[in-house]
């Protein structure tokens, strides 16, 4: 347990040796269960499925910058994320500088997690890199002003879920928090996968910076889970995941913020929701690649009209490229055109909303 005193205020303690007493139910050893079940299944894929997963990559980054930064309300076009993510424009306004700042730190956590240790100077290295193109001075700084948590719902309004530590307790905070971390990984007595929840949490209730917590904390759940053995989130968005399920997002988080500065909080809630995203993003993972096993030999415009007609729903063209990841985006939209002309399928909504479905004649 780890109490630091500062100008005679006591910190908030992080016991990572019991989590607060922390009792794993059913379902959490259910869920722990299926996962380091399925990560098992999926430890071959990179030997057998080498070229499709690199195809599941590239959409997961685009997948995971859209969305986290979404969740945030910041967003551009479709055609204009993909631009960015290909570095092929330069950004134009605020919200394309933050969603190039966090394509370049997912970028970096891909290619060099094993070199960044889950430290203070890691993590204002990575909100530097956030913000670089935004012209903020506070970019790679902790707050110098206090702040409040908000979450935003789906239906427009927002609510101040919590009240973080003063900015002045934050350095201290984060330095604790980390050195709780990463001795009870050292220990091995609690699953990483436990630890990286509850390191999230934690992390975004301190909530260390006047900007870009939230996404922070999706970034170091990423960081935490690769440096743990968990790659998952490589090939499937986990951070799409969380967008789909904003709401739930939220509730976890509401409920194991109760009584957080008194160090009587829950991790449960927020852990069993954390844990509930790693399984989905894993069964994802198992779906794409059985749609590639069982249908290596179909033609992309076989394979798409075989999908819209298994998955029983409209599909945009972003999901017919993550659902058949042993085609290129660009066969994909060639053969979409082909079908479209061929009056085999058809299409519904308008701009980004567009989606296809088969043709009803």
């Amino acid at each position: 347990m780890s109490v630091t005193k500062k100008e005679g205020a006591c910190l908030k303690e992080f016991n990572y040796q019991t989590l607060n007493n922390l009792k794993l139910d059913n379902t959490l050893i259910n869920k722990l269960t299926t996962i380091y079940q399925l990560r098992g299944e999926t430890s071959s894929f990179d030997i057998n499925y080498h070229e499709e997963l690199e195809r599941l990559i590239e959409v997961a980054k685009v997948q995971s910058t859209d969305a986290s930064n979404r969740i945030e309300g910041i967003f551009t076009t479709d055609s204009r994320l993909n631009k960015i993510m290909s570095d092929k424009v330069e950004p134009r306004d605020r919200d394309e500088r933050e969603i190039a700042g966090y394509r370049d730190v997912l970028s970096i956590i891909h290619e060099n997690y094993r070199y960044m240790p889950i430290s203070k100077n890691t993590i204002l290295s990575m909100h530097n890199m956030l913000f670089k193109y935004a012209g903020d001075s506070w970019g790679g700084q902790f707050k110098d002003i206090n702040n409040r948590i908000i979450a935003k719902y789906t239906d427009g309004h927002e609510e101040v879920r919590f009240t973080p530590p003063e900015a002045f307790l934050v350095p201290d905070l984060i330095d604790n928090l980390c050195n709780q971390y990463n001795q009870a990984l050292d220990r091995g007595e609690i699953s990483p996968l436990i630890l990286s929840a509850a390191f999230v949490f934690d992390f975004v209730s301190i909530h260390p910076f006047r900007d870009g917590n939230g996404r922070m904390s999706r970034l170091l759940m990423l960081l935490t889970m690769y440096r743990s053995g968990f790659e998952v989130g490589k090939y499937i968005s986990v951070e799409k995941i969380i967008e789909e399920s904003k709401e739930s997002y939220y509730d976890a988080l509401a409920d194991s913020s109760i009584a957080w500065n008194d160090n009587k909080n829950d991790y449960a809630p927020f852990i069993n929701y954390y844990l509930g995203v790693i399984v989905k993003a894993y069964r994802e993972l198992i779906e794409r690649i059985g749609l590639v096993h069982n249908h290596q030999e179909l033609s992309a415009d076989k394979l798409i009209l075989k999908t819209l007609q298994q998955q029983l729903r409209p599909l945009s063209r972003s999901e017919l490229v993550e659902l058949i990841p042993q085609y290129s985006q660009t066969t994909i939209q060639r053969n979409l055109k082909k079908l479209k002309d061929e009056e085999k399928i058809q299409s519904i909504g308008k701009s980004r909303n567009i989606k296809y479905i088969l043709s009803q004649k």
